[in-house]
């Protein structure tokens, strides 16, 4: 928490920034949950009992899994890393923004910018109804993964309304919601991900390249979870739990960096 109190970045502190709230929450929440573990075994294990084995497998594992992610995290904090995510998010948010400001000034007059309006109202209204298409990538991809450019052309579907929605919501202020802003980077990195791969793999299997079967099978796992991400990452912007759990991390955070360490006591009271 000291860096974090101390360290300023853009002219402030960042203890103040999203990004770096849902780390440190998420890293004192690990800490509490592996404590809480720890002591509940030992407890077991001292007061006789000896059917502890599944307890202390999962604990080894949570334990271990848990200072692998708290380490990388702090690395990331003090490295400044994560801000790299919201140059994503803010990049793409940036062309969204344009072209609403385009339509902003087609409203201001109508009739020089009718054919423009008309576009956006149908489309608008397809999407309302459900009937707009979603981008058709099939053509360019080998037939064999037809259903793994579906995913991805979906995720493209989802992913500009749910970017608008943002903008109109919170207009400039969206640099500030960058809990928000981590999943649109994410959703953007997986997006672009699948799309690369799926280009890749295409291209091995129309050279009938030797290990062209084998990307295919790497490129439908991963397209099948990146979407599944993608649609969770997006819908957590406008979900009402999820919006809920992002400012009780902020909280966490903040008690935290108050506390310059962990707010609970061990659970021993010493």
């Amino acid at each position: 928490t000291e860096h974090a109190t101390t360290r300023v970045q853009f002219g402030r502190k960042i203890e103040t920034f999203g990004t770096i709230q849902e780390k440190l929450a998420r890293m004192a929440m690990l800490h509490y949950f592996t404590e809480s573990i720890a002591y509940c075994l030992s407890g077991n294990m001292d007061s006789g009992s000896v059917d502890y084995h599944l307890g202390a497998a999962i604990f080894k594992e949570f334990a271990s899994e848990s200072a692998w992610c708290v380490a990388d995290e702090a690395i990331i904090q003090i490295l400044g890393m994560g801000f790299i995510r919201l140059f994503v998010a803010l990049t793409r948010t940036q062309f969204a923004g344009s072209h609403l400001r385009e339509l902003q000034k087609a409203f201001k007059q109508p009739t020089a910018h009718l054919s423009l309006i008309l576009e956006e109202v149908t489309k608008r209204g397809l999407r309302t109804v459900g009937l707009e298409g979603t981008p058709n990538l099939s053509n360019f991809v080998h037939p064999s993964l037809k259903q793994s450019a579906a995913l991805a052309a979906k995720s493209v579907a989802q992913f500009g309304p749910a970017v608008e929605a943002l903008l109109v919501k919170y207009g400039r202020g969206i640099i500030e919601q960058q809990f928000l802003l981590n999943r649109v980077a994410s959703s953007a990195i997986d997006i672009y991900t699948m799309v690369v791969a799926l280009s890749r793999a295409t291209r091995s299997l129309q050279a009938g390249t030797p290990s062209a079967q084998h990307e295919a099978l790497m490129v439908k796992v991963w397209c099948s979870e990146a979407s599944a991400r993608v649609s969770m990452n997006l819908g957590a912007l406008s979900n009402s739990e999820s919006l809920d759990n992002f400012s009780t991390l902020s909280q966490i955070a903040k008690n935290v960096c108050e506390a310059g360490g962990f707010v609970q006591p061990n659970p021993l009271g010493i």
